[in-house]
């Protein structure tokens, strides 16, 4: 499993922009954001790492099925009892099978089991839960949770 690193810098006012190393960026901004240029929520990157994270995985995991259809749509369901948090994340695997095609269905439902019980990090991650910690600017820990 590989380490990761990403730097999110202030724009403006709820206005971010997260980098990788490899120089790749996400806007970062609330649903509300009155600007022209198009963000992501942080929950939105969530949900789309989910999904992403499905779809990398599906193409190894079930290689040998013709899935260059496939759709992913992931949405999350909160309720007032969730307090602050997302309460379900729906992951939908969308595509058309050819009538009577169960070696491609079965190809396909593997690998996407495969995907969230083994494979797909940021499943997983969100699933078990994940140790946080919040470091100030002198280094001193400020939070630590999970």
């Amino acid at each position: 499993m590989a380490d990761y690193r990403i730097e999110t810098v202030r724009n403006g006012e709820r206005d971010w922009t997260a980098r990788n190393d490899r120089g790749a960026e996400v806007r970062i901004a609330p649903a509300d954001a009155r600007t022209d240029t198009p963000s992501f929520t942080p929950v939105e990157l969530l949900l789309a790492a989910l999904g992403g994270c499905g779809g990398l995985v599906v193409d190894r995991t079930a290689r040998t099925a013709d899935h260059d259809d496939l759709r992913i749509v992931v949405a999350s369901v909160s309720g007032p009892e969730d307090d602050g948090r997302v309460g379900t994340v729906r992951v939908s695997y969308e595509i058309a099978l050819p009538e009577g095609d169960t070696r491609t269905a079965e190809i396909l439902e593997n690998g996407i089991r495969l995907t969230h019980e083994k494979y797909c990090t940021v499943s997983r991650t969100v699933e078990h839960g994940a140790r946080v910690e919040a470091h100030g600017p002198d280094g001193t820990m400020l939070f630590l949770g999970g």
